[in-house]
């Protein structure tokens, strides 16, 4: 029997021995791989075989992670599409409040403006626009306004005179008792001029 040193705590130990009883290290071990020949790869840890197991669970968790982006991004492309949706119909509502606010307010203002002189001459001479409709009723005289105009406002005319200068046609008509008595048109029957 002789004695071997422990190769980890380094106790003089029995080579019959199985553990140290100090540190309680294996001597068989140490001793079978001692009495085993050395592997030429005896450097490298011998290689596990590779079942695809590994491989399989990392593409479970890479399929998991994308279901999960996918979710979460078309949660918010949805909750987005439904703030959207959402203030589209508060605007529209807002828009017709105002279309119909604009709209009352024409009404209100067309129906005061048919209650008027302006709007009284409109309803006889539809023809005639607003504008011209609210002028002839306070009796003011522009260059462009049309014959007939001048005869609702003043009646017919004291005389018209006719001439021609060679462009065709062109009258006269004068009132005697008004200021800016005579008017000059031509066959179109719109004021040129007036003294």
């Amino acid at each position: 029997m002789s004695l071997i040193k422990c190769p980890r705590c380094q106790n003089q130990i029995n080579n019959t021995d199985v553990f140290c009883p100090k540190c309680g290290y294996s001597i068989k071990e140490k001793d079978n791989s001692q009495k085993q020949p050395p592997t030429p790869n005896s450097s490298n840890p011998p290689k596990k075989k590779n079942n695809g197991c590994g491989i399989i669970v990392f593409l479970f968790f890479c399929i998991l992670f994308i279901v999960f982006l996918v979710k979460n991004c078309s949660g918010t492309k949805d909750s987005s599409n439904f703030t959207t949706q959402q203030l589209s119909k508060e605007d529209s509502i807002k828009n017709k409040q105002k279309n119909d606010s604009i709209i009352k307010q024409e009404k209100i203002e067309e129906e005061k403006f048919l209650k008027s002189k302006a709007g009284k001459i409109h309803k006889k001479h539809p023809e005639w626009s607003k504008e011209d409709c609210i002028s002839i009723s306070k009796n003011q005289i522009w260059i462009g306004m049309e014959y007939e105009m001048l005869v609702y406002m003043r009646g017919k005319p004291d005389n018209v005179n006719t001439s021609n200068y060679g462009d065709g046609p062109r009258y006269q008509a004068c009132w005697h008792d008004y200021d800016a008595s005579c008017f000059y048109f031509g066959q179109s029957q719109i004021i040129t001029s007036y003294n």
